[in-house]
């Protein structure tokens, strides 16, 4: 018992710490998987914002190009002019070579009956490949409801006058382009005469001619193309003119890269705004080409993001401590709640053991004080049923019939707290193991008979007529001192709970090695709900009929641990009326 109520409190104290240690690593988890969910989500958009700031370049360096290829246009007369196409890739700081195709896709520039300088050889057998796959200068497929990745709205909708204002300079962040002074002079001069002649009436057919083609640029296509030559990326901007030819314009790499390096933050002040953290913006081959950040490592990225057309080839990756690192004060922060938790409970569990094992002392003290009394008891009650005997004998025919009455209920009412104590002691002995058989030889039938013998005038004052049928006739070796007790129970409570039954059946018989004794009463017998529950210690069932009598609750539980000490059971058989009890005990050879 001792150990069981230690035991009961160490699981009352480790059960709530696992649970709750389980709860809190789940929860930490959790809060982990999503805190790790969010800085992806951030560290994604803040490289999405990166490649974003590198598409409005883009953007705007679309634009500026839209504008010289319409100029160039606007320039030829009817094709376009060497010289002037030479000199605006002199004079471009963004573009390093130019080439224009036919519209059937043959090279127009550089030029075929002419002789090339060695950039215009280079250019040629670079893109020669290229220009013998006409359908990669041909704009994509794309769904109409789409919105574009590169906005063209302004592209080349200007009016000649405000394309004579914007022709000078360009400005789009850190990028700053001079127009060539070949092509803005013709420019200012053509958009000086269609305002000149925007105000006259009626307009000259030269101006509308002017106006018609101007209206024509709006409607051209263009696009990017990244291309492939000798391990070198080539970035190209091709737009196709009214008349069908493409003019492709191919990119200085070394100021591209500059203009979109200008667009990035510091590395300085970038890695102030970033923190523990580094981004680095890597070319096709893996080259980190621009970083910044405090962070120093060759560790894997935490992400890494390919950037839109026309850098598709290049990538972002964004490098910071493992978010493992900081798990550890998460750790602390839940095992010091968890420890204070578990000395709270040992400190609770200790004083309920305390008081445990204080009520059992005390229990243990009742129950010593309850065996001393009963034994106190037990000497002078025997005397009395004794003594009370002796005088019932010693009366003669002329004593008072009610002297003789007294003296029988002094011996019943003796006799019946003699059963109590007897049943409160076995009871304790069981309790503590103590009980101990003693067997003797003994003709069972003999001492049924003297029990019955002994019930007979208390049953039939309670309206029960016993009847024993004996069926073994012989002695055998048990204990009859647990064969008594046991039957005293079983009687005691025939008179109790059956009273004006009629009859009350005792059989006994031999079944191999075991003695059988079968009390079958014709009272109202016991309910089915409480069958299995009559054996329990100190239980009582409550109805109509056993409602206000007395008794221990320990009666029957007694009984059937004595007949298991004794090698057999005690059991409630089903029957049609009243209450069946069968007793098994086993004999000793």
């Amino acid at each position: 018992m001792k150990y069981r109520a230690a035991l009961l409190l160490i699981l009352l104290v480790l059960l709530p710490l696992l649970l709750l240690g389980w709860l809190g690593y789940r929860l930490q988890q959790n809060e982990q998987q999503l805190v790790g969910l969010q800085l992806q989500k951030l560290i994604e958009q803040q490289l999405e914002s990166v490649d974003q700031q590198l598409q409005t370049h883009f953007q705007q360096l679309e634009t500026l190009l839209q504008r010289q290829a319409g100029g160039l246009y606007r320039l030829a007369d009817p094709d376009y002019s060497a010289e002037r196409l030479r000199s605006f890739v002199k004079n471009s700081a963004q573009v390093q070579q130019l080439f224009v195709l036919s519209h059937d896709d043959q090279r127009q520039f550089p030029p075929r009956n002419q002789p090339l300088s060695l950039d215009e050889q280079r250019l040629v057998e670079r893109l020669q490949p290229l220009w013998q796959s006409p359908d990669l200068l041909r704009p994509a497929a794309t769904d109409p409801a789409a919105p574009s990745p590169l906005p063209r709205a302004e592209a080349v909708l200007l009016a000649p006058s405000a394309m004579s204002k914007s022709a000078d300079y360009f400005v789009s962040g850190q990028l700053a382009q001079r127009a060539p002074a070949e092509l803005s002079a013709p420019l200012n001069d053509y958009a000086a005469e269609a305002d000149a002649d925007s105000r006259a009436e009626p307009v000259a057919p030269a101006a509308r001619q002017a106006e018609a083609k101007a209206a024509a640029v709006t409607s051209t296509e263009s696009g990017w193309i990244a291309w492939y030559v000798d391990a070198r990326l080539m970035h190209i901007y091709w737009w196709r003119d009214p008349a069908g030819r493409t003019l492709g314009f191919v990119l200085n790499d070394a100021r591209l890269l500059s203009d979109l390096i200008n667009r990035l933050p510091d590395a300085g002040q970038g890695g102030e705004a970033l923190g523990e953290a580094q981004i680095r913006l890597l070319d096709s081959q893996g080259g980190t080409l621009y970083s910044w950040g405090k962070y120093q490592d060759n560790g894997p990225a935490l992400r890494s993001l390919g950037l839109s057309h026309p850098l598709g080839s290049w990538s972002l990756e964004y490098h910071a401590p493992a978010l493992q690192q900081a798990a550890a004060p998460i750790w602390l922060t839940l095992v010091a709640p968890l420890m204070l938790l578990g000395v709270g409970l040992a400190a609770l569990g200790y004083l309920l053991y305390r008081e445990h094992r204080r009520e059992i002392r005390l229990a243990t003290q009742r129950v010593n004080f309850v065996n001393q009394v009963s034994h106190e008891l037990k000497t002078p009650l025997t005397n009395v049923r004794l003594y009370a005997e002796m005088l019932q004998q010693r009366l003669d025919d002329d004593t008072d019939p009610a002297v003789g009455r007294y003296l029988g209920v002094i011996t019943d009412e003796s006799q019946r707290l003699s059963r109590l104590i007897d049943n409160v002691l076995s009871f304790s002995r069981l309790q503590r193991q103590q009980l101990k058989l003693t067997p003797e030889n003994v003709n069972p039938d003999e001492q049924i008979a003297r029990i019955l013998e002994t019930f007979e005038p208390l049953l039939r004052q309670r309206g029960v007529e016993p009847h024993f049928d004996a069926g073994i006739g012989q002695s055998l070796n048990y204990d009859p001192a647990t064969l008594e007790q046991i039957l005293n129970n079983l009687l005691s409570n025939c008179e109790k709970y059956a009273p004006n039954s009629g009859e009350l059946q005792v059989r006994s018989w031999l079944e191999g090695s075991l003695l059988c004794v079968e009390v079958q009463d014709s009272g109202p017998g016991i309910e089915a709900g409480d069958r299995n529950k009559i054996f329990e210690p100190f239980y009582r069932s409550s109805s109509r009929l056993t409602d206000g009598i007395t008794g221990t609750g320990i009666g029957l539980g007694l009984a059937r641990d004595l007949a298991r000490a004794h090698g057999g059971d005690l059991t409630l058989e089903a029957s049609e009326h009243g209450a069946c009890f069968r007793l098994r005990l086993e004999t000793l050879t």
